[in-house]
C-alpha cells in the first residue's frame, strides 16, 4: 500500500447527486479555559448565566470547572456553523466578567494541580459520575494534561447515501451495515493520514515551561518561562499531550464494529496494577476513580477520531455503537487556532470535509499491527519536526517524504473540492485546497509557524502572548452583535437548564454505588 493511495471505490462520486454533498450534517465542540486577567487559570464557578453544564445544549465544561466547551447543534452548511459558533462565543464572552478565554492549546502557566478545579455537575449521581471520573483522570495523568484544549469537528454523510448504496447492489449489505463499514474505513484512513492536518492545522509548537518543568524531550527554551520546538507542529499531539504513555499498551481495534466494541469494553473491564494501587477510595470514603480498570469509561480512550452513536439521553456510548451503529464521526486532532476569535478558520473547516470525503473513497485496508505503530511514529514525529518536509515517513511499502506524500495527497483531494464546491455553491472548498497547497510550498506560512513568528514579533513567550490575544479577543468577541432572536434562545435555554438540572435532582432517589453499578451492566443511567 503507498503512504497515500490514489485509487477510490468503485463508485464515482462526480457522479452521485448533489444533495448528498448538500446534506452532510457538521457540529464543533470548542474548548476554552476561562483565564484571570493575570492570565492563570480562573477559580470561579462556571458563570450562572451560562447555564447548567450538566444540562445545556451549547455551552459545558471538559474536565476542568476552568475549561469552558462551547457546542454547536449540527449544521448542514458550513457557513451556518460558522455563523453559530461565532454568535455563541458573542453571547459567551458578554458572560465572562472580567475574565478571557485562553486563544492556545496548550494551557498558561500552572503552578500546581491545585489550581485546576475539577468540573462540578451537581449532586445527582449523573452528575456526581461525571465530576468523579474527572478525579480519577487526575489521579492517573495528573490535571495538567487535562486542561489541554482542542476542536473537535463531528461529522455525518446524508443517510440517503447508505440507503441509495444498499438499493443498487453498489456495495453488498443493508443501510447499517454499509454505513458503519464506511465510517470504520473513513477512521481507518484518518488514522493513517492523522500527521497531514498536524502538519496542516498544527498550532502548538511553544508551551509553559510550567507545563513540562523537567523538560524531558526535546524541546528549546524560548525564554525563561517558555519551551518550543523550532520545527514542531502540534506538542498538543506530542507526547507532551494526549498522545502519551500511558494508553500506548492499548489495541482498539477499529477494522470492525464488532472487534472497536470488544477491545474498548475490554479496556474498561479489565484491572490495571498501577490504577488499583490508587484505590477506588480514600480510607474516609472519598471516591478517588469511579474504579480501578485500564479505562474508567470509553471516553477515557484518547484517539484523534472516534466512531459516535445516535445521543440517547442517559445512554452508555458502548451502549449507542451496540444497538444502533455509527451515526457520526468526531474528528479530535485539531489544535485550537490562535489566529481566529472562534479557534478555528473557516477553510480549515473546509479542508477537513473535503478530506473526510476522500477518505470515503479511497482504499482503506484492515489496520495490521505494523501499520499501527507507523501511523502512531509517523504522527509523532510530524508533531515534533513536520516543518522539515523531507522527513522520511514510513508505511509497508517503504519510506516518503513528507512533502511526496502531502503533493500526492492534494492531488487526489482537488477533484472532490471543485465537486464540493460546485454541489455546495460554496467556493470555500476549492480555497481551501489552494490554502492548503500554499502551507505545502511554504511551511513558514504554517500555523505552527506563524506562531513562533508572532512569539519573535512581539518579543513574548508562550504566556504573555497568549494573554494579549486572549485580551484582544475579548474585546473582538463583545463587540459582535448577537441577534436578537439567539439572544433570547440563549437565555431562555440557560434558564431551562438550571431547571432541568434541578429536577434531576429533585428526583434522584438512588445511592451513587447503585447507580454506578446499574449504569455499568446495563449501558444505561437508571
Amino acid at each position: 500500500m503507498r503512504l497515500v493511495p490514489t485509487e477510490t471505490k468503485s463508485i464515482a462520486f462526480q457522479s452521485w447527486p448533489d444533495e448528498w454533498f448538500q446534506k452532510t450534517l457538521k457540529g464543533i465542540e470548542r474548548e476554552a479555559l476561562r483565564i484571570s486577567p493575570e492570565g492563570r487559570i480562573a477559580q470561579t464557578p462556571h458563570p450562572e448565566t451560562l447555564g447548567a453544564p450538566l444540562t445545556h445544549p451549547s455551552f459545558t465544561t471538559d474536565y476542568s470547572e476552568a475549561l469552558l466547551e462551547i457546542v454547536t447543534a449540527p449544521q448542514i452548511r458550513l457557513r451556518a456553523l460558522l455563523d453559530e459558533l461565532e454568535q455563541l462565543h458573542a453571547f459567551a464572552g458578554r458572560h465572562l466578567d472580567h475574565e478571557r478565554l485562553w486563544p492556545l492549546s496548550m494551557p498558561p502557566p500552572i503552578g500546581s494541580d491545585l489550581e485546576i478545579p475539577i468540573a462540578r455537575y451537581g449532586t445527582s449521581p449523573q452528575g456526581l459520575m461525571k465530576h468523579r471520573y474527572r478525579v480519577g483522570l487526575g489521579h492517573r495523568y495528573g490535571r495538567a494534561m487535562q486542561v489541554i484544549a482542542g476542536i473537535h469537528f463531528n461529522f455525518s454523510f446524508a443517510p440517503d447515501m447508505w440507503v441509495a448504496w444498499a438499493q443498487d447492489g453498489v456495495i453488498r449489505g443493508n443501510p447499517d451495515r454499509i454505513r458503519n463499514e464506511a465510517y470504520l474505513g473513513i477512521l481507518r484512513n484518518v488514522s493513517r493520514y492523522g500527521w497531514v492536518l498536524a502538519y496542516l492545522f498544527g498550532a502548538s509548537p511553544a508551551l509553559c515551561r510550567s507545563f513540562a518543568p523537567d523538560s524531558p524531550l526535546n524541546t528549546t527554551p524560548w525564554n525563561a518561562d517558555t519551551l518550543y520546538d523550532p520545527l514542531a507542529t502540534s506538542l498538543r499531539m506530542s507526547d507532551y499531550g494526549y498522545r502519551n504513555k500511558n494508553q500506548q499498551k492499548l489495541r482498539i481495534s477499529q477494522n470492525s464494529l464488532d472487534e472497536y466494541i470488544q477491545t474498548l469494553t475490554c479496556a474498561t473491564e479489565t484491572l490495571d496494577p498501577d490504577y488499583r494501587r490508587i484505590g477506588v477510595r480514600s480510607a474516609d470514603g472519598e471516591w478517588l476513580q469511579l474504579n480501578n480498570h485500564v479505562l474508567q469509561i470509553e471516553n477515557e480512550y484518547y484517539s484523534i477520531a472516534r466512531p459516535k452513536p445516535a445521543k440517547r439521553p442517559g445512554q452508555r456510548p458502548l451502549a449507542g455503537l451496540r444497538q444502533g451503529g455509527i451515526e457520526y464521526l468526531e474528528i479530535r486532532i485539531l489544535d485550537v487556532d490562535p489566529f481566529h476569535p472562534v479557534g478555528v478558520a473557516p477553510e480549515t473547516l473546509a479542508w477537513i470535509e473535503t478530506f473526510l470525503w476522500w477518505c470515503l473513497t479511497a482504499k482503506s485496508p484492515l489496520l495490521e499491527e505494523t501499520e499501527r505503530f507507523m501511523k502512531e511514529a509517523n504522527l509523532r514525529l510530524v508533531a515534533y519536526e513536520g516543518r522539515n518536509t523531507h522527513l522520511p515517513l514510513q508505511s509497508p511499502s517503504g519510506q516518503k517524504s513528507l512533502g511526496a506524500c502531502l503533493d500526492r495527497l492534494l492531488e487526489a483531494l482537488d477533484p472532490i473540492a471543485e465537486r464540493l464546491s460546485e454541489a455546495t455553491g460554496d467556493n470555500l472548498y476549492r480555497q481551501s485546497l489552494l490554502l492548503a497547497r500554499t502551507l505545502r510550498t511554504e511551511p513558514d506560512e504554517t500555523p505552527s509557524a506563524r506562531v513562533l513568528h508572532e512569539m519573535e514579533a512581539h518579543h513574548a513567550g508562550h504566556h504573555d502572548w497568549g494573554l494579549d490575544l486572549a485580551t484582544t479577543y475579548k474585546q473582538v468577541l463583545t463587540s459582535i452583535p448577537i441577534r436578537e432572536a439567539t439572544q433570547k434562545q440563549l437565555v431562555e435555554q440557560g434558564q431551562r437548564s438550571h431547571e432541568e438540572m434541578r429536577q434531576i435532582e429533585a428526583t434522584s432517589d438512588q445511592d451513587f454505588e447503585s447507580y454506578l453499578n446499574h449504569y455499568f451492566e446495563t449501558g444505561m443511567s437508571p
